[in-house]
């Protein structure tokens, strides 16, 4: 008999908080963590010896090289026995009774594709999860700039309802997604290595006719910005990359000209702004972030198919995106 479903989680240098959100898993009903399966990309912090020691019934994919997010993923979804799979971060703590809040949902209404639900914040407030997709005009008023400034990035009217609602895309800390729908899609496009993985996957779901929804409940503790913060260089080189190729890959010529054109403009105020910073020596880390947004600059420019990464993130700041 098929299992109601498979518990998915991808980390990389996590131990302590996946150790957390692994527990948080033991209190949830057996019959919804029939299979968990992490994947592991290389950790260097004792995590693969930690699951192994501590949760024995967690299904342990030892990977030896940096996967990536997508690619991870993609492997432990070709061992899911579930009817539906659980995309879960290392960096969360499931409360109680969300899963099964969850899954409800996703079992009563055929039309939708994939659910998220609440996240908190580890202080307990509301944690921005809900976002709509790019258009030229809203991505003038929200940037990274701007909402840095103005705080503008904060809890939608969907997660402030109280109710179930339509939206574009979810954050990936929690997403639980039809088994048939991710079967169909191939999975995450292996393409995106770090972000905008998960608004690739919800815009295909959309494309394919299936409801995205938000499901409020109990709710998931989620961290936020773990792997980021070990490797920030990497961590804006990958959003960059990540948005990009998610524009080109599903709007118009017009809309990914209008894109681009913003973008480099904003990748030229932080060269501008880290060139500075090199001059004076005021950051360690401002030759690095030069770099990269010089690297980013030629590569939106010259447009020469995919992106890649370039060798020395690879080599010196190798990182997997197991926590946004």
């Amino acid at each position: 008999m098929e299992q109601p479903l498979t518990i998915v989680i991808v980390a990389w240098n996590t131990r302590e908080l996946l150790h957390r959100c692994l527990q948080s898993l033991e209190n949830v009903s057996p019959e919804l963590r029939t299979q968990v399966v992490v994947v592991d990309n290389a950790s260097s912090d004792g995590t693969v010896d930690m699951v192994r020691d501590r949760f024995p019934w967690v299904e342990l994919i030892a990977s030896d090289r940096n996967l990536g997010f997508g690619a991870a993923n993609n492997l432990a979804f070709s061992r899911a026995s579930g009817e539906h799979v659980l995309l879960l971060n290392p960096d969360t703590q499931v409360k109680a009774g969300a899963l099964e809040t969850m899954l409800g949902y996703l079992r009563s209404h055929p039309d939708v594709g994939v659910v998220g639900t609440t996240l908190f914040n580890p202080d307990g407030t509301l944690q921005p999860s809900c976002h709509s997709f790019y258009s030229f005009v809203d991505s003038l008023k929200h940037n990274r700039l701007v909402d840095r400034m103005t705080e503008r990035w904060k809890v939608s009217d969907a997660q402030r309802s109280g109710r179930p609602s339509d939206v574009d895309w979810m954050i990936g800390a929690c997403l639980l997604v039809r088994g048939e729908t991710l079967l169909a899609l191939n999975g995450f496009d292996p393409d995106f290595f770090l972000y905008a993985e998960e608004i690739d996957l919800e815009y295909r779901i959309r494309q394919a006719g299936q409801r995205v929804v938000f499901v409020p409940s109990t709710g998931v503790v989620h961290y936020g910005g773990q792997s980021a913060r070990q490797a920030p260089v990497a961590a804006a080189f990958h959003d960059y990359r990540g948005r990009w190729l998610f524009v080109r890959k599903h709007y118009s010529t017009i809309s990914a000209t209008a894109y681009l054109a913003k973008t480099v403009v904003a990748i030229g105020f932080w060269l501008s702004y880290w060139g500075l910073r090199v001059a004076t020596g005021s950051h360690p880390d401002a030759g690095h972030q030069l770099r990269a947004y010089w690297q980013l600059l030629i590569w939106h420019l010259s447009d020469r198919g995919q992106p890649p990464v370039p060798r020395w993130i690879r080599q010196s700041e190798e990182m997997t995106p197991s926590t946004l």
